[in-house]
C-alpha cells in the first residue's frame, strides 16, 4: 500500500515537471501508459483496505472491469460506438498497435476512486454520483489528451464538441461508470467520509485534476482548467466541512 502510493505520487511529480517544462525523453515514451497502471494499482489498493486486508472479489472484479473497458474501447475504436470516432497514437502503448494496456488500467483506476469517493446510501444514488465523477474528470483530462495527441478524435458525425470531444463520449463515460458500479458491493465505510480511505481517495483524484489541469493551462484550454480548480475546491471544502462536523460530535 505505501510503496505504491510513494511510486505514484513521485511518477506524478516527475512526470508532470517534465511535461510542464520540458518533455518527456524518447527513451522513456512508456511512462505516461506506465502512470495510468500506478493510478489503476493506487486507487485499486484503497479499495482492498477500505475492505481490511486483500479479497479475491476485489481483485476479480478489477480484472473484469479492465477487460470489459478494453473490450469496450477496443469496439470503440472499431465502429465509434459508444464513444465516437477516435483512433489512439503510439503515446500510451507499450507496443505497437491496437487499444492501449494502460486503458484498462485507467478504468480500474475510475472505477476504485469513483466508488471510494461515492457517499450513496443506495446503489443507484451511488451509481449516479460514481457516473458524476467519473465525467468531471473525463471533461478534464480528454481535452488534454486529444491536445497532446495521446487519441485523435474525428469531427466526423459528432454530435456536439467540447474541445474537440464529441459530447456523446461524455454520455458514454456517464453510463459506463454508473453501470459499472453496481457491481461494487454497498458497504458502509463508503458512506463516512471522514474516513482515512475516503480522504486517501480525495487526495488521489484531486492529485489527477492538479495534473491534467495544469496540462490544460499550459495548452490554454482554459475551460478544462477552471473545472479543474473548481471540482478541487469543493472536495477540499467537503473534507473541511466533514473535519468540523466530526469535531462538533467529539
Amino acid at each position: 500500500m505505501k510503496a505504491i502510493r510513494y511510486v505514484f505520487w513521485c511518477w506524478l511529480t516527475i512526470g508532470l515537471t517534465l511535461m510542464l517544462f520540458y518533455e518527456v525523453p524518447e527513451p522513456l515514451g512508456f511512462s505516461n501508459g506506465l502512470f495510468l497502471v500506478f493510478f489503476a494499482l493506487y486507487a485499486y489498493s484503497l479499495e482492498q483496505q477500505s475492505l481490511g486486508g486483500f479479497h479475491k472479489a476485489v481483485l476479480g472484479r478489477a480484472l473484469f472491469v479492465g477487460i470489459f473497458t478494453f473490450i469496450l474501447e477496443w469496439v470503440g475504436t472499431e465502429t465509434g460506438w459508444p464513444f465516437g470516432r477516435y483512433e489512439y497514437s503510439e503515446t500510451l502503448r507499450f507496443w505497437n498497435g491496437g487499444v492501449p494496456l494502460a486503458i484498462g488500467f485507467a478504468w480500474i483506476g475510475v472505477m476504485s476512486s469513483g466508488v471510494l469517493l461515492s457517499t450513496g446510501t443506495t446503489k443507484w444514488l451511488r451509481a449516479l454520483q460514481a457516473g458524476m465523477f467519473a465525467v468531471l474528470f473525463d471533461l478534464v483530462l480528454d481535452p488534454v489528451a486529444f491536445a497532446q495527441q495521446f487519441w485523435i478524435w474525428s469531427e466526423e458525425g459528432a454530435f456536439g464538441l467540447y474541445y474537440g470531444v464529441p459530447l456523446q463520449n461524455f454520455a458514454a463515460w456517464f453510463v459506463t461508470a454508473a453501470l459499472l458500479s453496481l457491481l461494487y458491493p454497498l458497504k458502509q465505510e463508503r458512506s463516512i467520509p471522514t474516513s482515512s480511505i475516503h480522504n486517501e481517495a480525495v487526495r488521489l483524484y484531486q492529485g489527477m485534476h492538479v495534473m491534467f489541469g495544469l496540462l490544460a493551462f499550459k495548452e490554454g484550454l482554459w475551460g478544462p482548467f477552471i473545472l479543474a480548480i473548481v471540482v478541487i475546491a469543493a472536495l477540499e471544502g467537503g473534507l473541511r466541512l466533514d473535519r468540523s462536523k466530526q469535531k462538533q460530535l467529539v
